[in-house]
């Protein structure tokens, strides 16, 4: 790793320990001044009423604001995000819903398959 991706990662590192973002689910690392961020994008605390929508809106604002802040730290050429629960489409944040085991075994027992 050189000095530059050195600096960038402990800059991004800085950004996930102050940000609202739990980093403990999220793997980084720079190489040549790309970013890479992989994992399961979550908060730790999520500001709305309670309904889904409104929290599905602003995680992805959140996010938003999260790769607008990475992007310009110094050296920064790109940013990947390989993320299991958000993917970026046409610009916009897009939630990936995930599915549990249980409903993976009932698709697997479904009848004349």
């Amino acid at each position: 790793m050189n000095k530059d991706d050195f600096v960038i990662q402990s800059e991004v590192r800085r950004m996930l320990i102050r940000t609202n973002v739990d980093y403990t689910k999220i793997d980084f690392g720079t190489v040549r001044g790309v970013v890479y961020l992989r994992g399961f994008f979550k908060l730790s605390r999520i500001y709305t009423d309670g309904s889904e929508e409104e929290a599905k809106e602003f995680i992805a604002k959140t996010l938003f604001t999260f790769e607008k802040k990475i992007r310009s730290i110094a050296g920064v050429s790109d940013v990947v995000f390989q993320f299991i629960n958000w993917r970026k489409e046409r610009g916009k944040w897009i939630p990936i819903e995930i599915r549990k085991k249980e409903e993976k075994n009932e698709d697997k027992k479904a009848p004349g398959v």
